[in-house]
């Protein structure tokens, strides 16, 4: 395997957290995902055509390790609605029998100040586009949204990631 790192699985999860402090509301946000303990880098929208969806209670990360995802985060202030979420789908084409010949998957996140349901909207606008740009056919896709309207006083963080396992 020429030094390359594939995933083989990834699983997607969300967190929502409020504090006095906007660094502390995006340690629960993160806290509240599960993923608080990692070093999280984030990259691009590609999931290789082998990769399975797993639930983030099956995956063991250590604690400081270098954690490879697709973020997508936003930040505000009492009373202000914030949104985040992170979409990804599987794309190819049909097989002269109409089977589908999955050859990778494709990512992608929105955030803001809007409602689960814009968010979804953008999301899923977002994922049928990069299967356009590519020519290829849309066989299966997910979404994860969150949307808050932050506390009283709080400052607020959302995040929805897409997490990488090798």
């Amino acid at each position: 395997m020429n030094g390359q790192m594939v995933p083989k699985t990834f699983f997607v999860t969300s967190g929502v957290g409020m504090d006095a402090e906007q660094t502390n509301a995006f340690d629960l946000a993160l806290q509240d995902a599960g993923i608080c303990e990692c070093n999280l880098v984030e990259v691009s929208s590609i999931l290789p055509a082998n990769a399975v969806e797993t639930e983030r209670s099956s995956v063991m990360i250590t604690q400081g390790s270098i954690t490879f995802c697709v973020m997508s985060r936003e930040d505000g202030k009492s009373g202000e609605v914030i949104g985040a979420g992170v979409g990804y789908g599987w794309i190819g084409k049909e097989d002269e029998n109409g089977k589908e010949q999955r050859e990778f998957g494709i990512v992608c996140e929105h955030h803001g100040h809007y409602s689960r349901e814009y968010l979804a909207e953008k999301v899923q606008e977002k994922l049928d586009k990069m299967a356009e740009i590519r020519d290829k056919k849309m066989f299966k896709k997910d979404l994860l949204v969150e949307s808050v309207e932050v506390g009283k006083g709080k400052f607020g963080s959302v995040v929805v990631v897409l997490v990488f396992v090798f």
